[in-house]
């Protein structure tokens, strides 16, 4: 962008990011007239009045430098506002809550897929005939798990593509990879091992509804110290009973008097 002053024109490249970057540019153009008054003076003079005035331009420097660090310490905060804001608008993950439904893979195929919170499932099975010849029939068995991230960043945990001649087979298969994964898909949102928690965080904070594996061991821990504590502070029953006989031993039994007889007068 070009400004035009009295004896000079500037280009100013200025921008601003907030919370990310701060630019500052700009460039004069001075026109060649404008040395005309000062050509026929001394060189010396000239130069000690260059001298001054580089001086008052690194001020003028300085100044603009120290209000980009300025502007450092506000954007700092404006990035933990931006960071926040992107943490509490994180989506709520869409899942079929341990359900086997129809759906479409990540290549817009129909598929069966069963997901939770943490986890997701897909598989798909078909007829593969050749056109040729019925001979060739096979049956396709393509199959997934991995993590059902809210925010995008999934992991794969496993997958594989099989080829059957027959349909029993193929079906036999899938069952048996959905029973191998069938514990990932008891709670709606199962303890997140470490490798994947990452896809559960927005800026390192793990978003609300997950726990993490070493958060449920922490809390395992916790009620199990309580429920030690509790027992130490109360007292068995057979401590009670031996409590009770020993103070039924000191306590000293009454002395029993003989009764004298009536003597006849």
């Amino acid at each position: 962008m070009y400004k035009d002053y009295d004896n000079y024109r500037t280009y100013e490249n200025d921008d601003l990011s907030a919370g990310a970057t701060l630019k500052v540019e700009h460039t004069i153009i001075v026109n060649e007239t404008d040395i005309l008054n000062l050509i026929s003076q001394p060189l010396e003079k000239i130069q000690a009045m260059r001298d001054n005035n580089v001086k008052k331009e690194t001020a003028a420097f300085e100044k603009v430098r120290q209000s980009a660090r300025d502007w450092e310490k506000k954007a700092a905060i404006t990035r933990q506002f931006d960071r926040a804001i992107e943490y509490l608008q994180a989506p709520e993950v869409s899942h079929s809550s341990n359900k086997w439904v129809n759906d479409r893979d990540c290549y817009n195929y129909d598929c069966t897929s069963i997901s939770n919170m943490v986890y997701k499932m897909t598989y798909r099975m078909y007829d593969y005939t050749s056109w040729r010849s019925e001979k060739t029939r096979r049956w396709e068995v393509k199959w997934s798990i991995g993590t059902n991230s809210p925010v995008g960043h999934n992991n794969c945990i496993a997958e594989q593509e099989r080829s059957f001649k027959d349909k029993a087979e193929a079906e036999k298969y899938i069952q048996g990879r959905i029973k191998a994964y069938s514990h990932l898909f008891t709670e709606i949102s199962p303890p997140i091992p470490k490798e994947y928690e990452k896809s559960f965080m927005v800026h390192e904070h793990l978003l609300p509804g997950y726990v993490t594996e070493k958060m449920q061991k922490a809390q395992e821990a916790a009620k199990t110290e309580n429920i030690s504590r509790s027992a130490d502070k109360k007292p068995s029953i057979r401590k009670e009973l031996n409590s009770i006989k020993a103070a039924e031993k000191s306590v000293p039994k009454p002395t029993q008097t003989k009764k004298r007889d009536n003597l006849e007068l």
